[in-house]
């Protein structure tokens, strides 16, 4: 079921922009937690940053943050977001944002659109992106991911390989960079050089093999 965000029905934008599931794919859902020895205001601090994911591309992979208006967006409901590069289109809205609070599990909601892909249209459609974050006594923070998208029917396994090794990358910069920004250092990125070489072999032989089927 859902993890608690806000109540079901409050948020004005719906849990999924593309259209439902296409013949020959399979809705696959990664999830992950982590533990992180940081305060919960520090570590949504970066969750919700658009610094966090603007600042710490690899070229030529960028990422934007647009706001209804058309002018740069903060992270707040309703802005619209890409991740793009070679090889990845990841462009959608944000949806319900929850701020901690006492009692209240905090919550961000990134909602894909028709069109994102990772590595090809034709190999994996992500639709959605939740982050929720407790926390866990005063200095410390569970925080807990789950990575929707539709991926070619025969290659799911594989990315969900791919997924858990990306996301355990992401996971492990939230130790390092919320403390780098506890203690004034500039950003840098958050994806090393490893996870992006692993990802770029894996991607091309996803595509490889989805495009013989």
């Amino acid at each position: 079921g859902r993890m608690p965000g806000r109540p079901e029905g409050m948020s004005t934008l719906p849990a999924r922009l593309a259209p439902t599931t296409p013949d020959g794919f399979t809705a696959r859902t990664v999830r992950q937690t982590w533990h992180v020895p940081h305060p919960r205001d520090a570590v949504w601090t970066w969750l919700t940053d658009p610094a966090t994911f603007v600042d710490g591309q690899i070229p030529p992979y960028r990422v934007e943050f647009v706001a209804p208006s058309g002018r740069d967006g903060g992270f707040g409901e309703g802005v619209w977001t890409a991740h793009h590069g070679p090889g990845l289109l990841a462009a959608g809205r944000l949806g319900e944002h929850v701020a901690p609070g006492p009692g209240r599990t905090a919550y961000r909601d990134l909602v894909y659109g028709y069109g994102s892909y990772v590595g090809s249209l034709r190999l994996a459609r992500p639709t959605r992106l939740q982050i929720w974050a407790d926390a866990d006594g005063d200095d410390a923070t569970e925080v807990r991911l789950q990575f929707d998208a539709d991926v070619r029917d025969g290659l799911g396994l594989a990315w969900d390989a791919l997924m858990q090794t990306f996301w355990s990358g992401f996971g492990a910069a939230l130790t390092t960079q919320v403390a780098a920004r506890i203690e004034g250092a500039p950003p840098t990125t958050w994806r090393g050089p490893a996870v992006r070489a692993l990802a770029g072999a894996a991607l091309a032989t996803g595509l490889v093999l989805g495009l013989r089927r």
